[in-house]
């Protein structure tokens, strides 16, 4: 459920990789698509580049496999933030949540 506050609610239009403001993009986020389902998407981006990091490194010598880890770890947080966001936002979470603040009588 949105509320007036929410600064999070839909995206806006944006390049993916803008090479010049005049020239055109190939690809871009579209406006309107909801945080939650934004948020959705980039976790299964993010979950995918773990995957693939985890082969990959196996396959690197031990200083980069080291610099490989340093990377590999960065996604794997972003990934339990926008996971963690997504937990919170659930329906489910937001009914518990209202259940445990209501007025004790």
């Amino acid at each position: 459920m949105l509320t007036p506050g929410d600064t999070l609610a839909f995206t806006c239009s944006k390049p993916v990789i803008p090479e010049a403001p005049y020239k055109p993009t190939l690809f871009a986020i579209q406006p309107g698509i909801t945080a939650q389902d934004a948020l959705t998407y980039v976790s299964n981006l993010l979950e995918t580049a773990e995957l693939n990091g985890d082969e990959i490194s196996l396959h690197t010598n031990p200083v980069e496999r080291a610099l490989f880890w340093g990377m590999l770890h960065s996604v794997e947080v972003a990934r339990a933030v926008v996971d963690a966001l997504l937990e919170g936002a659930s329906p489910s979470r937001q009914l518990l949540s209202a259940l445990d603040n209501r007025p004790i009588d």
